[in-house]
C-alpha cells in the first residue's frame, strides 16, 4: 500500500485500539468496577478491568470496547457519505476493485477513509472471532453465564476457544508466505495459551470457588436515618455493596493463584497472575496502614 498509507494506517490503528480499550475501562467503571491500566503491545491492546463478578456487568464491560469502535465507524461513515454525496464512498469492500485505486486523494476524505477502514476491520476482527478470549467469545461466555453459571460457561468457552485458535492457526500456516499468515499464527498462539491457562486454573480451583448468585447485601446493616438524608445513605450503602463484591471477587482470584503456587510453585504463575498477586499485596498493605493509623 506504500509507506505513507502504511504509516497512516498504523498510527490510526494504535489510536483506535487505545480508544477501544478505554471503552472497556469506561464500561467497568460505569457498572461499579475498577479499571486503572491498559497495556499496548504488538498484537493489540489489553485493558485490565475488574467489573463486579456477575454476568451483566461483565457483559457490559466487554461490549463497550466494540461499541466505541462501532461508534467511530458510524461517525466516519456518515461524514464520508456527506462529503462525497454518496454512500458508495464508504469502503465496505475496499479490495473489490483494487485497493490503491479506492484510496481518496484529498486530505479530509483520506483520513476519514483510513479511520473508518481501520475501525471497521477492528470491529469485524473482534466480533467474527467468536471464541474466548476475544470480545465476541467473551460476550457469548457471559451470556451463557446467566444460564449455566460462571464455572461451566468458562469451561465450555475455553474448549471452544482452543478449537477456534487451532483453526486460525491452520489458516495462518496455510498462508505463511504472507504477513497475514504470521499474524494469524501469533493470534492463534495467544488465544490458545490464554484458554489453556484459564482452563487449568479453573480445574485446579474447582467449581466451588466460583459460585454465583450470592447476596452480599446481608453483610451491611441498613441504619435507620431521617428521611431528609435517605437518598445519601442509599448511595453510600450501594457503594459499600459494590466494594464488597469487588473485594470478594478479588479474594477468590487471589485464592486461586495461591492454590496454584501451593501446587506448582511461583514459577508456574503467568505475568498477569504475578501482577494480580503484587497488586493484592499492595492493597493489603494500604489497608493495614489505614487500620494502624485509626487505632
Amino acid at each position: 500500500m506504500g509507506w505513507q498509507n502504511a504509516v497512516t494506517a498504523m498510527g490510526i490503528l494504535f489510536g483506535s485500539v487505545l480508544l477501544h480499550e478505554f471503552g472497556h475501562c469506561f464500561g467497568a467503571r460505569w457498572v461499579g468496577g475498577e479499571a486503572d491500566e491498559i497495556m499496548m503491545w504488538p498484537l493489540g491492546g489489553l485493558a485490565f478491568t475488574r467489573p463486579p463478578h456477575r454476568p451483566w456487568p461483565s457483559f457490559f464491560t466487554t461490549a463497550m470496547g466494540p461499541a466505541v469502535t462501532a461508534a467511530i465507524c458510524f461517525v466516519t461513515a456518515v461524514a464520508l457519505a456527506l462529503l462525497n454525496h454518496s454512500t458508495t464512498a464508504i469502503p465496505w469492500f475496499p479490495f473489490k476493485n483494487g485497493f490503491r485505486s479506492y484510496i481518496p486523494h484529498d486530505n479530509t476524505t483520506y483520513y476519514l477513509f483510513w479511520i473508518f477502514l481501520v475501525n471497521y476491520a477492528l470491529f469485524m476482527f473482534n466480533m467474527l472471532l467468536v471464541f474466548y478470549p476475544f470480545d465476541g467469545g467473551r460476550m457469548i461466555q457471559e451470556l451463557l453465564w446467566i444460564k449455566f453459571g460462571y464455572y461451566r460457561s468458562m469451561m465450555f468457552a475455553t474448549v471452544v476457544g482452543m478449537i477456534g485458535a487451532s483453526i486460525v492457526g491452520v489458516l495462518g500456516l496455510a498462508t505463511i508466505g504472507s504477513g497475514n499468515g504470521l499474524m494469524l499464527m501469533l493470534i492463534a498462539g495467544f488465544g490458545f495459551y490464554e484458554c489453556y491457562r484459564q482452563r487449568m486454573m479453573l480445574r485446579e480451583t474447582g467449581p466451588e470457588e466460583w459460585q454465583d448468585g450470592t447476596d452480599y447485601s446481608a453483610a451491611y446493616e441498613q441504619p435507620t436515618v431521617p428521611k431528609r438524608r435517605r437518598h445519601v445513605n442509599k448511595r453510600a450503602i450501594k457503594r459499600a455493596r459494590k466494594i464488597a463484591q469487588l473485594e470478594i471477587a478479588e479474594r477468590q482470584h487471589i485464592d486461586a493463584i495461591l492454590a496454584k503456587v501451593s501446587a506448582h510453585g511461583m514459577g508456574s504463575l503467568t505475568w498477569r497472575e504475578r501482577r494480580a498477586l503484587h497488586k493484592a499485596t499492595e492493597h493489603q498493605r494500604k489497608r493495614d496502614l489505614e487500620l494502624s493509623r485509626e487505632t
